[in-house]
């Protein structure tokens, strides 16, 4: 099976530390059963904070919050089953 992607919005994100922005993500097709787990990997460990992302079963997408820690700037990266994605993620100081 070849793998499909999967979107991710927005495309880039701005934040100051400890600002919260919602992160979007769509996949082509409903979840099987269980869900389906976004790896999310990046760069810049100590800016980005988020939790596990997991798309529930039979939904086709999930937001989950982002929030800024450190300054700093650099990439979210995410894998699952249905492809791979990134985010720019960019964070200023307050």
């Amino acid at each position: 099976m070849d793998a499909i992607s999967f979107a991710v919005s927005p495309a880039a994100l701005a934040l100051r530390s400890g600002e919260h922005q919602a992160l979007t993500f769509t996949i082509p097709s409903p979840a099987p059963a269980g869900g389906m787990l976004i790896d999310v990997r990046t760069d810049v460990p100590d800016s980005v904070i988020m939790p596990e992302v997991m798309v529930p079963a039979n939904a086709t997408s999930v937001t989950v919050p982002v929030q800024g820690g450190k300054p700093g700037s650099g990439s979210l990266f995410f894998t699952s089953s249905a492809g791979e994605s990134s985010v720019a993620v960019t964070v200023t100081a307050k």
